[in-house]
């Protein structure tokens, strides 16, 4: 009998070791828009953080990556600053990652955007350039791209950029396509906005018709692996998993002790 209540107490302990190294996981995530709702002109941040955002001008929810996606053919999501940037200003690295498929592209196509309040313009962003290429900035307005991709129209792509104030790394489609050096101090913004359709403030390099989904933002330098996992699974699949993987290593470490 003591050895079972021995047991079970071991088992209580490891459970709640397993659920707060869950939950230490998913604050890497601070925001996160599946567009698989709009309730009204809102979308949810689905990380449970508070950053719910707007669909402001045209759009409009439609079949995505994922269940549903927010088409944009006029209008943008826009996210009002709040202090959600300062855990990447203190961890030192980000990720942003987002899935789109361009039915139109003339000029600068913006896909993510954080601008913060206290800066000048363009410290982090996602971007397609007039030529189909990938373009961004990684913590401060320095802007970068590769020539060696091109984006094409009538194609879903996975999106994604790791930056860590050394050097900003590009993967599309779960493959790492190449990197630019950045080599500068990682700045600790106080408060930013998120524009998703655009590419610097509401009204500049917006998307002129375009589908976007699954937009996440780590605080965090995922790996390659984590990029190609999140691509595959999307996130709800990512935590699922990893809850699931870490209960099952901790229930075989309990049955070879006992």
């Amino acid at each position: 009998m003591l050895r079972c209540l021995c047991l079970l107490g071991v088992m209580a302990i490891c459970v709640f070791a397993v659920t707060l190294s869950y939950a230490v996981e998913e604050e890497d995530i601070v925001v996160y828009y599946s567009f698989d709702k709009l309730s009204g002109d809102t979308f949810t941040d689905d990380s449970g953080n508070g950053n719910d955002a707007k669909l402001v001008g045209k759009g409009s929810l439609v079949d995505g990556a994922f269940k549903q996606a927010v088409r944009l053919n006029g209008g943008i999501v826009q996210m009002d600053a709040n202090d959600f940037v300062v855990p990447i200003g203190k961890n030192g690295e980000i990720t942003m990652e987002a899935w789109f498929y361009l039915n139109e592209h003339n000029a600068y196509d913006g896909i993510i955007s954080i601008e913060a309040v206290d800066a000048g313009c363009c410290e982090f962003r996602t971007m397609v350039n007039p030529n189909f290429n990938p373009f961004w900035d990684a913590g401060h307005h320095a802007d970068k791209s590769l020539g060696n991709f091109q984006f094409e129209l009538d194609e879903w792509y996975h999106y994604v950029l790791v930056a860590d104030g050394k050097d900003g790394k590009i993967y599309v489609n779960g493959e790492f396509i190449g990197e630019q050096v950045e080599n500068f101090e990682w700045p600790e913004f106080k408060e930013a906005a998120i524009y998703i359709g655009a590419g610097e403030n509401p009204n500049v390099h917006r998307v002129e018709d375009a589908i976007i989904d699954e937009v996440v933002i780590y605080a965090k330098a995922l790996t390659e692996d984590e990029v190609q996992e999140s691509m595959e699974l999307s996130v709800p699949g990512v935590l699922a998993v990893e809850a699931r993987d870490k209960l099952a290593v901790t229930w075989g470490e309990l049955k070879t002790d006992f």
